[in-house]
């Protein structure tokens, strides 16, 4: 494990990059929301092409003092979202949420059940995602779906509205929605320390059989230490709901010169919408919100000072 220092972070702004000599790609790059982790930073950026303003990546910075988080698996999560610069407005994407666990909550041991950072890249607004399971009681720690929020998170996903072969995961989750692997995907497990461990993967978030909530990218603290430089590709749905720069892959990187991680959407490529979201969605909002807001300020009543603690 390299050495832990503390670092400041860089001032908020844009950073010119230039790339190669004559025919190389000129690029600026701009930061967005920094927050805290540990005893270091995450902050969101993006990087446009300098000529055609067209977006080439998108991702989160960590600082090297990320790593020194509690592994103990009392510990309860941290989580926090990161606004996107201005300039990513041309991206698929609305936010970032990171969340670090340091163990698996479904009971049963997995190659999850490590310390490992969630890096959540968001297709819909904070307003949209607090309808996804409004009400959704706190089980394990997670914000898991029950009852008719829960079916409607099940419903099976229209053709093409995830890559093909993609597999259901286990927890149905507020905000979220029921998670979604690639099960051909190369193992991504690695001998890290001796032990084999989680290294990085990729998965998809669907809501009500045809809403794409969220592209995540989990990748374990111990494939961290080991300063990867590690790229994947990343299948794309055939339908989407809406247009705009979408990544073809991922990379987890670690940068020497400055000491800090990257999680990386790159290859952006712009689709078309394809669909439109059902209205259902769109149209049942503020019903939809009434309900939603009424059985809060219930729950809110009855909630023990233990369960407040949960969130």
């Amino acid at each position: 494990m390299a050495t832990i220092k503390k670092l400041s972070v860089v001032s908020l702004g844009t950073v010119f990059i230039a790339l190669g000599t004559t025919d190389a790609v000129q690029a600026a790059q701009f930061f967005g929301e920094s927050k805290p982790l540990g005893d270091g930073f995450a902050r969101s950026f993006v990087t446009l092409d300098d000529v055609s303003g067209q977006p080439l990546d998108l991702g989160v910075t960590l600082t090297q003092g990320v790593l020194p988080l509690p592994t103990d698996d009392t510990q309860p999560d941290i989580k926090f979202e990161l606004s996107l610069p201005p300039e990513a407005s041309a991206t698929a994407f609305k936010q970032v949420e990171i969340t670090y666990r340091p163990r698996n909550y479904s009971g049963v041991r997995t190659i999850f059940d490590v310390p490992r950072i969630s890096t959540d890249f968001s297709l819909l607004t904070p307003q949209e995602r607090d309808l996804i399971c409004p009400n959704a009681p706190i089980i394990d720690r997670l914000p898991t779906c029950e009852g008719e929020e829960r079916a409607q998170v099940l419903k099976t996903p229209e053709p093409g509205t995830l890559p093909e072969g993609f597999e259901i995961g286990v927890v149905p989750e507020g905000r979220h929605g029921i998670r979604y692997f690639d099960p051909t995907a190369p193992l991504p497990v690695a001998e890290i320390n001796g032990q084999p461990q989680l290294t990085s993967v990729y998965n998809y978030a669907i809501f009500d059989g045809n809403r794409l909530s969220f592209l995540d990218i989990v990748t374990s603290n111990a494939f961290l230490e080991t300063e990867p430089n590690f790229t994947s590709p990343i299948k794309l749905p055939t339908v989407l709901s809406k247009s705009g720069y979408y990544p073809t892959e991922y990379s987890v990187t670690y940068n020497a010169t400055s000491q800090e991680y990257n999680v990386t959407l790159s290859g952006l490529t712009y689709r078309s919408a394809t669909t439109v979201p059902e209205p259902s969605f769109t149209l049942g909002v503020f019903a939809f919100s009434l309900f939603g807001v009424g059985s809060l300020l219930k729950r809110k009543q009855k909630q023990t000072p233990e369960s407040s603690n949960l969130k």
